[in-house]
């Protein structure tokens, strides 16, 4: 590869830690606020509900926001890594895809808060739960395919026990919305039922937590690897070098 003078470096362990701790002050606050201010009424302890008021969705968003951008380069990175130990392997480009669709719908979330618009929160919500259970299940995909090339050691072992109580939640929840649509005739503007809140409420609170650990098992995993953004000129040969290291992942 070519030397630049100017570039930026990003270290992709320090933008997962950056992006859970500005998810949970984010979310403390908001929960803090909207419990205080009676905006949430426990049993329903939903994370929509915590950023449905102003200010606390303001601050849910831009939390939200901030932590999400993470997402797509965290996943460059986990994808190179172990394109080095696997090349080509399907299941490793569509997770890093199916990670970018997960922001997608994390972005629609914090952009429209139920108030503003339920059927589009939900929308966004049901992309970026669908879409963060596969990555956390190709994950662990990989790491059985990687084994013998990639030392996963405690990180692998995390991904594995998030799998299963990150199924069991999405699963458990689903069903509980479906009880809530039977009941209601598909009218989602008529809330939660009381038996369900807070059992439904858990349970997507688990889900959200291990969308957000399943990052965190994979800085271990990083070692020194980077991520470098830069500039070059296509129409200049000694800037760009199309080759291995170049190759498209589009």
């Amino acid at each position: 590869m070519p030397k630049h003078n100017t570039e930026l470096q990003f270290n992709p362990r320090n933008l997962i830690v950056f992006a859970l701790s500005i998810t949970v002050c984010a979310f403390s606050i908001c929960y803090d606020m909207s419990i205080k201010k009676n905006w949430l009424k426990p049993p329903e302890l939903f994370l929509s509900g915590a950023i449905n008021y102003m200010p606390a969705s303001s601050i849910g968003a831009f939390g939200l926001i901030l932590a999400i951008v993470c997402i797509p380069p965290v996943m460059f990175v986990r994808y190179v890594q172990i394109e080095e130990a696997v090349p080509d392997m399907r299941v490793n480009k569509i997770s890093l895809y199916s990670s970018w669709i997960a922001s997608f719908g994390g972005f629609t979330v914090a952009c429209f808060q139920a108030r503003s618009n339920i059927h589009v929160h939900l929308a966004g919500a049901g992309i970026f739960f669908a879409f963060s259970l596969f990555v956390v299940l190709s994950q662990i995909y990989i790491d059985h395919v990687t084994r013998d090339s990639i030392k996963h050691g405690t990180g692998g072992m995390l991904r594995k026990c998030i799998a299963l109580v990150s199924v069991g939640s999405l699963v458990t929840m689903a069903i509980q919305g479906l009880m809530i649509l039977i009941e209601y005739k598909g009218d989602v503007s008529k809330g939660t039922p009381e038996g369900i809140a807070l059992p439904m409420s858990i349970m997507e609170l688990t889900f959200f937590a291990t969308c957000l650990a399943v990052y965190a098992t994979m800085i271990p995993d990083f070692g020194d690897r980077r991520l470098r953004l830069t500039v070059v000129k296509l129409s200049d040969p000694e800037e760009f070098v199309e080759g291995e290291a170049m190759k498209p992942i589009v």
